[in-house]
């Protein structure tokens, strides 16, 4: 998720939530490198525009911190990890200037997705539309506030990645912005999300 927009669409004047799944320490750091090759032809990337690689489950525009706290906790206690594979390279439609890498669907993913705004729904939570089920495109971003021609230059430099491949999803977490504060993180089937000090 890219703070201060919704893949471009929407922009906030106040704290938002995101709740994130996180891969192993290995891919995520093959992230990294590509962050830092696509940033290195794009002065207007930030260095650090979020927190982790990772796929957003939703985006909220305002929360309750315990309380969302106790839901990052459900799904480490609940679900177990589990593979992605990247299968894509992609583009959203908007003037923000977003390439991500996209995974294969998988009904394990979607019924997660499911559970987790049930739950929000059940504690009186939502999220923004574009995260709420039936709407969702599952992603992880690589850059953002990319020009026209640096979008076509990123494509080129993921498509020729080695990130094409099996990631395992271990962990989820709940992330505050802006400034982008991660508040917890757990490993999957794990009992307790404590909280961490701004």
């Amino acid at each position: 998720m890219e703070f201060g927009s919704i893949a471009g669409i929407a922009m906030f004047s106040q704290k938002t939530y995101s709740v994130e799944l996180y891969f192993d320490e290995t891919s995520s750091e093959r992230i990294r490198r590509l962050w830092a090759q696509v940033r290195s032809l794009a002065s207007g990337t930030p260095s650090r525009f979020h927190s982790r690689p990772h796929v957003s489950l939703a985006v909220l525009e305002a929360g309750n911190v315990s309380e969302l706290s106790t839901l990052v906790s459900t799904v480490a206690m609940r679900e177990a990890s589990f593979e992605l594979q990247f299968s894509a390279v992609g583009v959203f439609p908007t003037n923000a200037g977003v390439v991500f890498l996209a995974p294969v669907v998988t009904e394990p993913l979607l019924k997660l997705h499911r559970r987790f705004h049930q739950q929000l729904e059940n504690v009186g939570a939502t999220s923004i539309e574009y995260y709420k089920p039936d709407r969702w495109v599952p992603h992880c971003t690589i850059a953002q506030h990319l020009k026209p021609h640096e979008i076509v230059n990123a494509i080129d430099i993921v498509r020729s990645s080695d990130l094409f491949d099996k990631v395992t999803v271990c962990e989820v977490g709940l992330v505050e912005a802006s400034p982008v504060r991660l508040v917890c993180s757990l490993p999957l089937n794990r009992q307790m999300c404590d909280l961490r000090e701004p």
